[in-house]
């Protein structure tokens, strides 16, 4: 489990807590005095392709993103997994069933992540040539030839000819909100 925690707690009530995860996979628990989580989701970005002998490479895409508001009470749980293919959230209560995809690699350019189960689901962005994919709400495209994607969840762009590596998609990014 890999987690940081930024939490501001105000005065006499619960305030507010921000709970971020990068990879890993586990049970995310609710503070008591909670009583409404936002819990969002980027995909990891897809990785830039390789530079051909004449012609660029395509870049990775987008991760998909999701956004979805529960009411929760303290000790309730959430199960969660966040890796290199996927973010997924999902509890019997509150009723949860989250998935953030990867974008794909940037082999013909590669299609940006899709998102199911929130209220919110947004597919990322394509790799183009050169160009890494935005994740929605989260890293902007890449368009800085073999560069690393931006955080969260963009995808890497593509390498310059005659075989210039693409960049690596950027890491994933689970959140969870309570007030």
């Amino acid at each position: 489990m890999s987690g940081v925690l930024l939490a501001s707690v105000g005065g006499l009530g619960f305030g507010q807590r921000t709970v971020d995860y990068t990879s890993g996979s586990g049970t995310e628990t609710v503070p008591l005095g909670a009583t409404q989580c936002v819990i969002t989701a980027n995909g990891r970005g897809g990785d830039g392709q390789a530079g051909a002998p004449a012609t660029p490479g395509t870049g990775g895409g987008g991760g998909g993103y999701f956004l979805k508001t529960v009411a929760v009470s303290g000790g309730q749980t959430f199960s969660y997994t966040v890796n290199s293919t996927s973010v997924t959230v999902t509890s019997a209560a509150p009723s949860v069933n989250l998935l953030a995809n990867s974008g794909g690699h940037g082999v013909a350019g590669g299609g940006g992540g899709t998102a199911s189960g929130g209220d919110t689901n947004t597919t990322g962005s394509s790799g183009a040539s050169i160009t890494g994919g935005g994740s929605p709400n989260g890293g902007a495209a890449q368009t800085t030839a073999g560069a690393g994607g931006n955080s969260p969840g963009g995808g890497g762009a593509g390498g310059l000819p005659p075989g210039d590596p693409g960049g690596t998609g950027a890491s994933p990014r689970l959140r969870f909100f309570y007030t």
